[in-house]
């Protein structure tokens, strides 16, 4: 019977198809592709990623407004404030925050658009201690420090958190937790990897081998792409290309033999570089970016900074993301006839993407290449 409930959820969970690409998917595969190159651990917070940006973007105009838009895929900002409320059903935490120079005048209804649409709190921006002890406090201190270097040129940080902790729908036995060998490029490796055989949604796209695991609240799923040896970086590009059609899985689940290695990878990266590589350059250039929404003093955007950690378990997942937009003045199986498992052995580079299903909205996205790094 406890079988049979483990498969039902998974339908109820995994079963559908996955919901139209959230603002932020695309960007977010993206820089996800620059920082890897299909070389290195590298993580990412789309949705993260999506709010801090569409805060700068309220308060953007012109060209800037419609460049920033256009990197996260939306016609305009309520499309990114209103995954808010599917991702709190979902059991993820979110937090919104401005902090801003006492030399900087933040124009009245800017700033009630933060608080009204964002939530966002204020704080004054003396140094990069105050946002550090923020994220702290918001990631429930899954992210501890952050490399924020801000001198006296740095105006406005506008900043997200997001963190989630779900334990999956099938839980993985302690006992079959072993060590195994992980193919990494730079050479073999033992690593602990945990075991399952199970029915999951299974699918296989564009050389791929694909797998969504369920958690137990709400629509989270964590989806897995393992490419064959060697073709981490060429997946990472086809994910960039179809954030929305990438995942796609057979009608029904299938009986699969899992192994999958144990994760507590932490990365931190200034996004900045992939952002304008991904066409978004307007915001970031004090001759053309146009804050004049946000503040009478011209602005510009001189970094945006993102770090994640990332837990993968027996029990589950906890994650948590925060970004940092820094302004400066600018100009379970059956009993019974089980059919032989496919086997999905996460022994080499793969991708995992952890996606709320209702929204499409990605919260975070990773390619795993040294499972021991941290």
């Amino acid at each position: 019977m406890r079988k049979l409930i483990a498969i039902l959820l998974v339908l109820l969970l995994c079963g559908a198809a996955l919901a139209e690409g959230a603002p932020g998917n695309r960007l977010g595969y993206k820089v996800l592709l620059q920082l890897s190159g299909g070389e290195r651990n590298a993580f990412v917070s789309p949705v993260s990623l999506a709010w801090a940006l569409s805060m700068a973007a309220d308060g953007a105009a012109g060209e800037t407004r419609s460049k920033l838009l256009g990197a996260l895929g939306a016609e305009n900002t309520d499309e990114v404030t209103a995954l808010a409320a599917p991702l709190v059903e979902a059991g993820v935490r979110w937090a919104n925050a401005a902090f801003v120079s006492e030399s900087l005048g933040l124009l009245p209804e800017y700033e009630a658009r933060l608080a009204d649409a964002y939530e966002a709190e204020r704080f004054p921006l003396t140094g990069a201690e105050g946002v550090s002890d923020w994220v702290k406090e918001k990631t429930n201190g899954l992210i501890e420090d952050i490399p924020l270097a801000l001198d006296e040129s740095a105006l406005l940080v506008l900043a997200n958190a997001v963190a989630m902790e779900a334990e999956w729908a099938s839980p993985f036995e302690a006992e079959d937790t072993w060590e195994d060998t992980f193919h990494a490029p730079e050479g073999d490796m033992s690593v602990p990897f945990m075991h399952q055989t199970t029915y999951a949604q299974y699918g296989e796209s564009m050389g791929c081998q694909l797998l969504c695991k369920a958690y137990m609240n709400g629509s989270l799923a964590l989806m897995i792409a393992l490419p064959p040896e060697g073709g981490l970086k060429r997946a990472l590009n086809n994910l960039a290309e179809n954030p929305n059609s990438f995942f796609t899985f057979k009608p029904m689940p299938q009986n699969v033999a899992l192994s999958l290695p144990k994760l507590d990878l932490s990365t931190e990266e200034s996004l900045k570089d992939a952002i304008v590589d991904a066409g978004c350059w307007v915001p970031f250039n004090p001759e053309y970016a146009d804050y004049s929404g946000i503040s009478e003093t011209p602005l510009v955007i001189s970094d945006v900074l993102q770090q994640v950690r990332f837990q993968l378990d027996e029990e589950g997942t906890r994650a948590a993301a925060a970004t940092e937009v820094v302004m400066v003045e600018g100009a379970a199986a059956p009993d019974a006839d089980l059919p032989e498992p496919i086997a999905f052995n996460c022994d080499r580079p793969f991708i995992a993407a952890v996606v709320d299903r209702s929204t499409g909205a990605i919260l975070f996205a990773g390619a795993v290449v040294d499972p021991t790094s941290h």
